[in-house]
């Protein structure tokens, strides 16, 4: 009699250990895990919109590059994802003089290494086609380029012994000294950028593009008119952003705030649609791709593949946003850990916490 009652109760066991109840069970242990110090966190199912974790999902959090995300989204709704830049040289009347007009081009090089791996365009090889006689000393009025962009392209030229001397000018004045156009640069596609941004985490490239969202509308690429943007386009795209504050497109601002809420609402209502698909075609996979690459593989190896999502850090943050499937359906999350002490140690504990949680969720809890 007890040896049956003992294999009724194995049996129990071994159907109900991998059970629904069982499976929450272990997600509530990784949601209230010290390592995350109490996050900002929602997992839910989109298609029927359940809960299926949450701990304080309405919070403002400091999300880090998981900013990136609405960064991103402004920029395909607002610009759009076939949007591309021109960046043209022409001659003028001076003698070994030019004027390079660009439409601020968030993605110009100067790095050939990255213009041959990434598809940028190379901001020098306008200088070269028009400078063909290989004139030491010249004069560069410019219009439409970032400061940057420009002192780059300064490096390069003197590194090649060429001593130019660089001009801003107004849209207005270079328009009245372009004399013949020589040679021009075109940008591959934002869908584009939004896919190298998310799957590398630009920041440079990402704050460019939450800022061409905000001056496509007319606002000013302060915190106050990148957070309009954002919000702007939350609003127009149904997605609940109460409280959100952007100092930035990238996410390094330690000011920056969202709710786990906003990002996963957002995830939800982007993941099928045509304009923002470079959005989820960018996000690193766990243990294969990206800022993912090394994640999951000792943590939840069984996650390795199912996870597509965008990761950050920045001072006690750290922070993972997007999609976790368990082979049958796929979930959006977002876990805002901004509680962490700000050790290298400490940081990697959260992360494991996250894959281990995200783990869960990959065996199954239907």
């Amino acid at each position: 009699m007890r040896k049956g009652l003992i294999a009724i109760l194995s049996t129990i066991l071994l159907i109900f250990g991998n059970s629904p109840a069982h499976a929450l069970h272990s997600l509530d242990k990784y949601v209230n895990s010290k390592n995350l110090a109490s996050p900002g966190l929602l997992i839910i199912n989109p298609t029927d919109g359940k809960v299926i974790a949450q701990n304080a999902p309405d919070s403002l959090r400091v999300p880090a590059s998981v900013l990136k995300l609405i960064s991103t989204t402004a920029a395909l709704h607002f610009v759009g994802p076939d949007k591309t830049y021109t960046t043209s040289i022409y001659s003028t009347n001076e003698a070994n003089t030019y004027l390079i007009k660009g439409t601020l081009d968030p993605w110009l090089t100067s790095n050939l290494t990255q213009s041959k791996k990434n598809g940028q365009k190379f901001l020098p090889s306008l200088v070269a086609k028009a400078n063909q006689e290989n004139k030491k000393k010249i004069t560069i009025y410019y219009s439409g380029l970032y400061e940057k962009d420009i002192s780059n392209l300064n490096t390069n030229l003197k590194a090649k012994k060429i001593r130019a001397t660089f001009k801003k000018v107004e849209s207005s004045e270079a328009a009245a000294l372009a004399k013949e156009e020589i040679t021009k640069l075109t940008s591959l596609p934002i869908s584009e950028m939004v896919k190298f941004t998310i799957l590398w985490s630009d920041n440079t490239l990402a704050d460019r593009l939450g800022k061409a969202a905000a001056r496509k509308l007319g606002y000013e690429t302060d915190s106050k008119g990148l957070t309009q943007t954002f919000k702007q386009a939350m609003d127009e795209l149904g997605v609940d952003a109460t409280g959100m504050k952007a100092f930035d497109g990238s996410g390094l601002s330690k000011s920056n705030r969202i709710s786990a809420n906003t990002i996963v609402k957002l995830l939800g209502k982007i993941r099928n649609n045509p304009t923002y698909e470079s959005i989820y075609d960018g996000l690193p996979v766990g243990g294969i791709t990206g800022t993912l690459q090394k994640r999951f593989l000792e943590t939840a190896p069984h996650a390795v593949g199912h996870v597509h999502a965008k990761t950050g850090w920045v001072n006690r943050s750290v922070t993972m946003a997007g999609y976790v499937d368990d082979g049958e359906t796929e979930y959006a999350f977002a876990i805002l850990a901004d509680g962490i002490t700000p050790t290298f140690t400490s940081r990697n504990r959260a992360r494991a916490a996250m894959d281990r949680l995200l783990g869960v969720i990959v065996k199954g809890i239907h």
